[in-house]
């Protein structure tokens, strides 16, 4: 056999393989809640201030994520808004996160009523230098004509259309708007501070080998090239 044809064919081999590997990586798995949140009533006002009296992790945060906390509120998969003043004493991987929230539930909203449906309350764990945890502590509860309730929807699992929250991210509606700052005169840099860390952290495994097999591919196409390009001087 032509040595060109054994050398061309031995790397469209390993390009194949490669490809091959790459499709059966696994994709990142997707989060799964930490825990639940227990609150200390199991139905109120969205008008009650404050929402309830205290909210508590069922454990503590993930070890290495006990930095900053926060005890949140908004639609499946956020936006979610503050209850509370954020928590920044640290040691929340030791013990469980518990607060006593300071604001309702409208307020918590930036003064929107919450729309009918499924709601979550949720705890989020923090680490200095990986930012938030990718999973949280959740609770549901259901709002309904200006009243909420622990659980989910009879029924179904319908999701808010009017959301506002403290995460950089827009309102369902525009009538929606930022939570307020009504938790001190230092609020702004903490939630700022938080904010900065939230989703950011390390890519999964899965992520960076999916990375890794497609460089490995462009290589690859790359060896292919320099080994079958005419050379000068000689013929094909």
């Amino acid at each position: 056999m032509n040595p060109l044809i054994r050398r061309f064919s031995a790397a469209a081999g390993a390009v194949l393989a490669l490809a091959v590997a790459v499709l059966v990586l696994p994709a990142p798995a997707v989060a799964a809640p930490l825990g639940q949140v227990t609150l200390d009533r199991t139905a109120g006002s969205v008008d009650d201030n404050p929402i309830f009296s205290t909210a508590a992790a069922s454990a503590p945060c993930p070890t290495g994520f006990g930095a900053d906390a926060m005890v949140r509120i908004g639609p499946p998969g956020g936006p979610y808004a503050n209850v509370a003043k954020p928590l920044t004493a640290g040691g929340y991987d030791r013990k469980a996160v518990s607060v006593k929230p300071n604001r309702s539930f409208v307020m918590a909203l930036g003064n929107v009523k919450p729309a009918d449906g499924e709601w979550q309350v949720v705890v989020e764990c923090y680490s200095v230098t990986e930012g938030m945890h990718k999973e949280r502590f959740v609770t549901p509860i259901t709002v309904s004509g200006g009243r909420w309730r622990t659980g989910r929807p009879a029924g179904g699992n319908p999701t808010p259309t009017t959301s506002a929250g403290a995460d950089d991210q827009p309102p369902a509606t525009p009538t929606a708007s930022a939570p307020p700052d009504v938790s001190g005169s230092d609020q702004a840099a903490i939630d700022a501070r938080l904010a900065a860390n939230n989703r950011t952290g390390k890519a999964s495994f899965g992520n960076a080998w999916w990375i890794a097999g497609l460089g490995g591919v462009l290589c690859v196409f790359g060896l292919v090239f320099l080994l079958t390009r005419p050379r000068p001087g000689k013929s094909r």
